[in-house]
């Protein structure tokens, strides 16, 4: 049996556990925090939008993500070097991909609150409220291969590792059960099992065209032997 090159070894992944129990415990208060009742808006429309936010919108996909960064930057000296060169304009697109998920929907309810909700107004934001996520998680998840695209120089081994510990644990839990996960064509001939959608997702995502081969040959060498032979 082939060893899993995509594994992490076991000081990565403590590091990862170390750096993403903050941001674990702060998507915990995060999700509490958008049902809370804030000054001058009704209880029942700030739940609805928390429930809005959290369901129909990408925004656990970002908190995803913000995991995922986390545990990279660990996986090896060298992904550890790349964070330097990512942190020059990973937060621009990062933040591009949050206005388009939970800005967006955001904007499209504003005009109708203004600065006061009243019952009619409550009712017609409550609305437009989750068609709006749904368009924005629908624009969002076209975006995000491009998106990807910017990383697609990094180092292949290194991106898959970051999705193991808290990344997977985010993703398989938070994420997957109910976000529509782009997969490549491959998936389909693969065990489908969580660890198989996840490293599809990021394979597909966020590995660049030219190094998927790569992926393929050390994560599935038989779909990978059946395609050089239909070749």
């Amino acid at each position: 049996m082939n060893p899993d090159i995509f594994q992490s070894n076991i000081f990565s992944l403590a590091l990862s556990w170390i750096f993403a129990i903050p941001l674990l415990l702060g998507i915990i208060g995060w999700t509490l925090s958008i049902f809370s009742k804030n000054e001058g808006v009704p209880w029942l429309f700030s739940a609805w939008l928390g429930v809005c936010i959290l369901i129909f919108s990408p925004a656990r996909y970002l908190l995803f993500l913000v995991v995922l960064s986390s545990s990279y930057m660990v996986q090896s000296f060298g992904a550890l070097i790349s964070s330097f060169l990512l942190a020059l304009y990973i937060p621009i697109v990062y933040g591009i991909l949050a206005f388009i998920g939970v800005g967006l929907p955001i904007l499209a309810v504003s005009p109708i609150i203004k600065d006061k909700i009243t019952p009619l107004r409550g009712i017609l934001a409550s609305i437009v409220l989750p068609i709006a996520c749904i368009i924005a998680s629908v624009i969002f998840f076209w975006v995000l291969p491009f998106a990807g695209m910017t990383v697609g120089w990094l180092k292949v081994k290194d991106v898959i590792r970051a999705g193991n510990g808290p990344a997977a644990l985010v993703f398989n839990y938070f994420v997957a059960p109910i976000t529509p996960v782009i997969l490549p064509g491959f998936f389909d001939q693969t065990p489908q099992k969580d660890i198989d959608l996840l490293r599809c997702h990021l394979a597909a995502v966020y590995v660049s065209d030219k190094k998927i081969g790569y992926f393929i040959k050390n994560q599935y060498p038989d779909i990978y032997e059946r395609a050089t032979k239909e070749k």
